[in-house]
């Protein structure tokens, strides 16, 4: 079982990645529209764009998992990894 101090290194991480996810994504919609207004093909940029989003939100959905272990942990609990239900389960 994981203690408190790895549970919050993989908070931290993980809210990191998210982070640099939303910063990824800004940077993405800016250029399909862009690419849009000079009448280019978005095609690709969206597929990417959707790509992001997909994967920023394994991620918020990861961090939310990490989230509730760490609360039935401070709750003295020792919860199955598989007891977690999926976010937004």
């Amino acid at each position: 079982m994981e203690n408190l101090a790895q549970l919050h290194a993989k908070l931290d991480r993980t809210q990191a990645e998210i982070e640099k996810g939303v910063a990824h994504l800004i940077k993405q919609r800016a250029r399909v529209a862009h690419r849009f207004g000079e009448s280019e093909d978005v095609t690709h940029s969206r597929e990417l764009l959707a790509t992001l989003e997909d994967s920023q939100l394994l991620h918020v959905q990861h961090r939310d998992r990490l989230r509730r272990k760490l609360d039935w942990t401070l709750a003295g609990n020792k919860a199955p990894s598989r007891a977690i239900p999926p976010a937004g389960a």
